[in-house]
Order: structure tokens, then C-alpha cells, then sequence
């Protein structure tokens, strides 16, 4: 089978095509670059994967980090791939020439970095939360934490955690109990512990700079018990300063540097990504003694007590990563189960006779196609949305208008919870259905569908469950009173179905369907703001979720398929058979897929409530 993780082609279609790249090209930030830059960009990700991180994908899986006396310690071959990426200097590339970046679109950042997710999810969730913690720190860290520590996360000289889960602390951040001591210098001591902390511990590069949730103590030695009280603070495993142990001069380490408070105490053994340690941290337990006490030395970010505003701010990038990931591995599942259908033999055409006939490739068995169209449609579709959401972020950060830039915002908090959470949930379905192409065969460790759906069953998991950010949606986007990104999501539905009903055939169908479901999404969340009980507003949010999410899967579709019905009338071989694919399973996704809401919306219409008033005492 090739070793095919993405398709270069679709990739093209979507920032060149339809998301149109090279417009941002005529703004100040981005006036250096062209396509041929972009496309040499993504062509070293895509190399790189190949041959840095997918061949190390297996061995990662087999080969699981180890908790020692000296910390957590991984395989050598890990440590030579994230020097190789490193070195190509991809990890930076959205950031200010100042900083040692290169001013790209995030746009062209965030399909680069699909290549990395494909090529090993593992390896590369050691990689990026840098890039969502330096953006927090250049924003709100004041400049000397900046000159002291973005540019070690920007040249992978040192890694980033965000450090909010404790044991009793999951999603209930107000349980939060890590406390945070003042000291005479301002700095602050840390004490208590986080767990699931990915990459919480290695010795893969020079430090590991942890962003960590925590509530500052009073006069009197308390805390409060919520979320308001909560700010956030840089505590790094290695110090900068010198002590009894030895100097250090600057926030990479060198040899002999002094060792922050922090440990990795455990380390949680995984169904997938095993390359990446999950770990239980302690602060300030006297694991080490930096400048001979206990306690991790960490110093504030931004003000006291908003913690919690400043992590809901790095969220958005934070989503699109895991989103990015989930679709990079569902991808690469079913490029695997394509070449496979192409290749195996079996069977017969219904109708013929098994005398004097030969086998034919599984792929003309109507089944498979059917599985190879769910695996496709949710595939390119998550990718789409995606990078529509790295777009988002250039506008946000660069467009000419104030207005523009408010629009770009509001659309991004509305629509990376709903990116992270269908492409966790659904993605990994395309990744059971390549196992189940593919038969016994998919079961076996002999090929790397398995694995794939292992590896992609953690994104429902990490950064908000799907409940979690169902809640958030409903309560924080869609119920309070400006709710602003989903009118200016709904201005983006109206006028794409205005475009297509320009048009005849296919995509002017696809958007009459489109259309009576946006209609019915907007009685659902007016009946909805006008319920005054908050439990029966919210019962359902998770049934909400996941069909908003179809919905705004099919939008991406019926872009996609506007674009590819012109182009495919003047395309030729293997171009027209691009674009007729694309309207294919674009047809498909309104036929077999967009319909699945249809009993979801009648849930919600009724405000159904048969879940909640199932009691404990009955299951």
C-alpha cells in the first residue's frame, strides 16, 4: 500500500481555490509572499512527515514513555524527529520576522502543520501548544517574559504545557485547589497538582515552559472556590538565575541549570498517542528545592484573577489544533483504506457468473464506495473547516477594518468548539470505517488503520468533551443576548445559498435542503432563549452540538461544491475527475449524511427531556 497521508490536490483546492490564500497577500503583513513560497512551505511539511515522523509513528506506539527516578524519558528516535522539525524552521512560521518567524498566513501555518498530525499525532502534540502559548504571552506577558520566553517556544528550544486539570478538578474549574504564594520579588510559589498534562515532562529540548491555572492565596493563607479567582502563571521546569546547583542565564537550559519544583509523579498509560506522555505533575512539593526551598517559582501572566479569560482566549487556537488533528488522522485512515479498495480483489459484479469471471478490486462493490464517501465526506470536509477557522484567525488578526475584525472574532469563538468537537467525533468514525474496509486485515497491527483509530479516539477527550463544549456553545454563544456569532454565521449561510440559487441542478438543490434546516436551527435557539428553566434550555445541548455540527459541515460542503461545479466544466483527466468528486461527495453528504439531524431537530423542537428525567436510582 503507499505511504499516503494527505492529498496534496485537495489542500490546493482549499487554500488556493476557495479560501483564496493569496489575497492576504495584498496586506502589509503578508506583501513578501507568494505561491511559490506557500507551496515550498508545504511541501517541506510534507516531507518531513514522511520522513521524519511516520516512520516513527509505529515505534512511538510500542515503545512508551517510562517514568523514572530523573523524570519521564522517551525513545531516542522521538527526540532525532523533533530536532528535524525543528530545524526546518516550519515551527514558527505565522509569527513577527522579529521573533525569528516569518509573517506567513496562519492559514498556510495550520495546513503545514496537518502534514505533522498525520504523519505522527503523537509526536506532534509535543510540538504546537507553543504556538497558542506564545501568542497568549506576547499578548499579555509584558516584555521582559516576552524576550525572556517566546523565543525559545518559537524555535523549539522549549516546549509548552497548559496546565489546568487536577484530580478533583476536570471540567469543574472551580474546584481548582493549586495555590499560588506571593513572594517579596513578585514572583509567585506554586503549590499542588495537575493531571492529563501532555507533555508535562521529557527531556526532548532545553525546557518546558508550563502555563498553569492556580488561585492566589489571601493575607490569610485562602482561597476562593471559583472561576473568578483564577489567574495564570509561567512556571518552567528549568530556571533562569543561578543557584547552589549551577548557573542559568537564559530560558534555554544549559548543562547544570537550576530545576524548577515541578515533577511528573505519574504517568498515565493510553489507549492511543502513546508516544505523547499524559502525566500527573506536582508543584511545590520539594521534589527540588530551587534557590533552596520548596515550592515551583512561577511568575503572573497578565492581571490577577483572569486566569480563566486569558485560557478562554488561547482556546480557539487550542480547538483548531485538536480539530486539525482529528481530521489529519481520519484523512490518513482513509487514504489507507482508498489504496487498499483499489488493490484487493474479491468478489464478482452482482449478476455475473462466477464461471469464466475474474475477481474485481473491492472499491466496485457499492459498499465500500458507500464506506470510502462517509470516510471522504467527513475527511475533507473537517479539513475545510479547519482552515476556514485558520483563516478566520488572519482576519482576526489582520484585516483592514475594525468591523472586519469583530466579524472574524465572534465567528471564531462560535466555531472552534463546534470544529473540535464534530471533527473528534465524527473523524474518528472514518477511521472504524477504514478499519472495517479494509476487514481483518484493519483489525491486525499489520497495517496502520488500527492505530489511526486509536491515536484519534483521545481528540473527543482532550481540550473539552463533547458535552463540555456543548454546554459552552449553548450557554455562551448561542443563548446570551447579543449571540453575535451566530448571526454573523447566519449572514454567512444566507449568502452562499443567495449564490446558490443563481445556479441549477445540484447545488441549488443542496440549498433549498440548507436552507429549510436554517430555518429550523433558528425556531430551535428562539425557543430555546425563551425557556426560563436553565435545565431544560441545556438537556440537550449535546444532541444540539453534534447537529449544528452537520449542519455547518454541509455549508462547507455546498461551498466546496460551488467552486468545484465551474471548475470542472473546464477541466481535463485527472483535474475533472478531482472536481467531479468533489460534487459527488458533496451530493452524497445532502443525501446520506445532512438528513441524520432530522430526528435531532425534532428532539430539540420538543425539548425533549426523557434523558434528564431518567433518575439515578432507575439505571
Amino acid at each position: 500500500m503507499k505511504k499516503t497521508m494527505l492529498a496534496s490536490r485537495d489542500l490546493n483546492f482549499l487554500l488556493y481555490e476557495w479560501l483564496d490564500v493569496l489575497s492576504l497577500c495584498r496586506r502589509a503583513r503578508f506583501d513578501a509572499h507568494h505561491r511559490d513560497r506557500f507551496d515550498a512551505v508545504l511541501v517541506q511539511a510534507a516531507r518531513l512527515a514522511h520522513d521524519h515522523l511516520a516512520p516513527v509513528n509505529r515505534l512511538l506506539d510500542e515503545q512508551e514513555p517510562r517514568l523514572t527516578e530523573a523524570g519521564i524519558r522517551t525513545p531516542e528516535v522521538l527526540r532525532e524527529a523533533l530536532a528535524a522539525v525543528r530545524q526546518s524552521g516550519l515551527l514558527a512560521i505565522s509569527q513577527d520576522r522579529a521573533l525569528g518567524g516569518l509573517q506567513l498566513p496562519v492559514l498556510v501555518e495550520k495546513a503545514a502543520a496537518a502534514w505533522f498530525y498525520a504523519g505522527s499525532a503523537a509526536a506532534t502534540a509535543y510540538l504546537f501548544p507553543a504556538r497558542a502559548g506564545s501568542r497568549l504571552l506576547q499578548r499579555h506577558g509584558g516584555a521582559a517574559m516576552v524576550a525572556e520566553w517566546v523565543p525559545p517556544l518559537l524555535d523549539g528550544r522549549a516546549t509548552c504545557t497548559f496546565c489546568v486539570s487536577e484530580p478533583q478538578a476536570g471540567s469543574s474549574l472551580s474546584d481548582i485547589r493549586t495555590r499560588a504564594v506571593r513572594q517579596a520579588d513578585g514572583s509567585f510559589r506554586l503549590y499542588g497538582n495537575k493531571m492529563w498534562i501532555v507533555g508535562g515532562d521529557h527531556e526532548l529540548c532545553d525546557n518546558i515552559v508550563h502555563l498553569v491555572l492556580a488561585q492566589i492565596e489571601d493575607e490569610d493563607g485562602r482561597i476562593e472556590s471559583d472561576t473568578g479567582h483564577l489567574s495564570l502563571f509561567l512556571a518552567p521546569k528549568y530556571l533562569p538565575g543561578s543557584d547552589a546547583d549551577g548557573p542559568v542565564t537564559s530560558a534555554a537550559r544549559p548543562a547544570g541549570g537550576v530545576r524548577n519544583d515541578i515533577a511528573a509523579t505519574g504517568l498515565y498509560p493510553q489507549m492511543g498517542q502513546r508516544g505523547a506522555t499524559s502525566c500527573l505533575l506536582s508543584f511545590g512539593e520539594g521534589n527540588h528545592l530551587p534557590f533552596g526551598q520548596a515550592g515551583a517559582v512561577a511568575w503572573l501572566v497578565g492581571e490577577e484573577n483572569a486566569g480563566m479569560r486569558l485560557v478562554t482566549e488561547a482556546s480557539p487556537e487550542i480547538q483548531i489544533d485538536v480539530g486539525l488533528s482529528a481530521v489529519a488522522l481520519g484523512y490518513a485512515g482513509y487514504l489507507q483504506a482508498l489504496d487498499y479498495a483499489r488493490e484487493r480483489r474479491q468478489g464478482r459484479v452482482p449478476g455475473v457468473s462466477v464461471l469464466g469471471s475474474g475477481q474485481i478490486p473491492i472499491i466496485e462493490h457499492a459498499d465500500i464506495r458507500r464506506m470510502l464517501l462517509i470516510q471522504k465526506s467527513f475527511a475533507e470536509g473537517g479539513l475545510a473547516l479547519a482552515l476556514w477557522c485558520a483563516r478566520l484567525m488572519d482576519e482576526r488578526d489582520t484585516a483592514e477594518t475594525a468591523t472586519e475584525r469583530v466579524r472574524a472574532h465572534d465567528l471564531l469563538l462560535l466555531m472552534t468548539p463546534v470544529l473540535k468537537s464534530w471533527c473528534a467525533q465524527h473523524c474518528v468514525v472514518a477511521n472504524s470505517l477504514a478499519i472495517q474496509v479494509l476487514g481483518c486485515y484493519g483489525y491486525t497491527r499489520d497495517y496502520p488503520v488500527e492505530q489511526l483509530y486509536r491515536d484519534n479516539r483521545f481528540n473527543a477527550i482532550q481540550e473539552g468533551t463533547h458535552g463540555i463544549l456543548a454546554l459552552e456553545l449553548m450557554r455562551d454563544r448561542l443563548l446570551k443576548d447579543d449571540f453575535r456569532g451566530l448571526q454573523r454565521f447566519i449572514t454567512e449561510v444566507e449568502e452562499t445559498l443567495g449564490r446558490a440559487a443563481a445556479r441549477c441542478g445540484d447545488v441549488r438543490h443542496m440549498a433549498v435542503q440548507l436552507q429549510k434546516y436554517a430555518e429550523r436551527f433558528g425556531w430551535i435557539i428562539n425557543r430555546l432563549r425563551q425557556e426560563p428553566e436553565a435545565g431544560r434550555r441545556l438537556a440537550n445541548a449535546s444532541v444540539f452540538m453534534e447537529a449544528f455540527g452537520h449542519f455547518v459541515i454541509g455549508w462547507v460542503w455546498l461551498e466546496q461544491a460551488l467552486v468545484a461545479e465551474v471548475a470542472y466544466l473546464s477541466a481535463y483527466g485527472a483535474e475533472r475527475n478531482f472536481y467531479a468528486g468533489k460534487c459527488q461527495t458533496a451530493r452524497f453528504y445532502f443525501q446520506h449524511e445532512l438528513p441524520r439531524i432530522e430526528p435531532q431537530l425534532v428532539l430539540l423542537e420538543q425539548l425533549d427531556m426523557s434523558a434528564m428525567d431518567m433518575q439515578p436510582t432507575w439505571f
